[in-house]
């Protein structure tokens, strides 16, 4: 399974603060605009797109809101920017449990997505206490999301509570997850916790 972690554009990626992107401005093939819930126009990978759709529909169909994709694919320079922005706004240590180093970023994959829902405030943390909120944490690994840096976790992922930020690792490895109560990749694939940078 190592192989499949480190391995770029695999689905079991893994991308934190410990394990950069090689190489760190990757940019991944096969990037499509999501069809629907899409305000904003953004792109993701093309396996990612299909099971937002399909999440969307669900939720819709649940009354638990209309679904919004908020964020996507980010290149590594906008990365870059707002890593800077954040940084210079509240300061290195707080600004980096919030905003990736680029190379360091999910978003860099294609594989992650920040969800909201019309009509709701989203990327704060009362997010997670929304009907939508509620309902893609209970639901989302159905369709192969996991949420990503889920509460009480930032000592092992290296980031702070983040509602609305989900990552797509297929619906195998998302029900696997789901089915072991455990939350977060690195516990899943046994790797060290990477709370801080390494260098």
């Amino acid at each position: 399974m190592a192989c499949l972690t480190t391995k770029v554009d695999s689905l079991q990626v893994i991308v934190n603060k410990a394990h950069p992107l090689v190489p760190k401005n990757y940019h991944p093939r096969e990037l499509v605009r999501v069809p629907k819930y899409n305000p904003y126009g953004r792109i993701v990978r093309k396996d990612v797109a299909a099971a937002i759709v399909k999440l969307g529909k669900q939720m819709q169909a649940d009354k638990k809101g209309v679904l919004i994709v908020q964020s996507g694919f980010r290149s590594f320079a906008l990365q870059k920017k707002l890593h800077s922005a954040k940084v210079s706004a509240i300061g290195k240590v707080r600004g980096e449990r919030l905003v990736a180093r680029p190379g360091h970023s999910e978003h860099q994959t294609g594989l992650a997505v920040d969800f909201g829902a019309k009509g709701v405030s989203t990327l704060q943390a009362s997010f997670a206490k929304t009907k939508a909120g509620i309902w893609l944490a209970a639901n989302s690994y159905k369709y192969g999301f996991v949420l990503r840096y889920p509460y009480g976790k930032t000592n092992i992922t290296g980031y702070s509570f983040e509602p609305w930020h989900f990552r797509f690792v297929g619906v195998a490895t998302a029900t696997d997850m789901h089915d072991r109560g455990i939350t977060t990749l690195e516990e899943f694939y046994a790797l060290p916790a990477a709370p801080n940078y390494l260098n």
